[in-house]
């Protein structure tokens, strides 16, 4: 889902503005980076959907192994975290990006220390939060929006209940209480 979800909001995005929600509406990607997972990045996505969509922005991709196994451990700053992302990301720097998409949805978690790494003047764009605001405009346009109120959260799990639930607790509050075990 990761790579998918980004891959697709690469098309809408490139060429355009830098979806930082509140910089400059002016600015163009050129010069774009993609920070994944191992599996991610080797599934080609994100080097197809820039090609597909624009062949004048130079992308340079980057593995990031152990990522997400600090992010499910809480371990989400600090020296260990920093010299990792050092290590990864150091083909990001080099190549002066203008915006770094995190293609994993645990990589959010780690947003203070990619940004300390790559430069607080690299955009970093969320495939979370972008797949979000394309849901939220695809319910109002399909008029299936709710019209007020408090939501209802569902969490389902096809994995480990327990883990889900603590892992979940940990990394998006106490209302993600119960957990529903689905088999697919």
């Amino acid at each position: 889902m990761c790579a998918t979800a980004t891959a697709d909001e690469l098309r809408t995005t490139l060429g355009g503005p830098l979806p930082d929600r509140g910089g400059d509406p002016h600015a163009v990607i050129r010069l774009l980076a993609d920070a994944g997972t191992v599996g991610t990045i080797a599934s080609g996505a994100y080097q197809r959907a820039v090609t597909e969509v624009a062949d004048d922005v130079n992308l340079t991709c980057a593995a990031c192994p152990g990522f997400v196994e600090f992010v499910e451990r809480g371990e989400t700053e600090g020296d260990q975290v920093l010299v990792l992302a050092e290590r990864l990301l150091a083909p990001i720097v080099e190549a002066k990006v203008d915006a770094l998409l995190l293609g994993c949805t645990h990589y959010p978690y780690l947003a203070r220390t990619i940004s300390d790494v790559v430069g607080r003047d690299v955009v970093l764009v969320s495939s979370a939060d972008e797949t979000a605001f394309d849901v939220l405009a695809l319910l109002h346009d399909s008029d299936l929006a709710r019209d007020g109120g408090p939501g209802r959260h569902r969490f389902l799990s096809s994995g480990e209940v327990t883990w889900f639930r603590d892992l979940g607790r940990r990394l998006l509050g106490p209302e993600l209480a119960d957990v529903e075990g689905v088999r697919w």
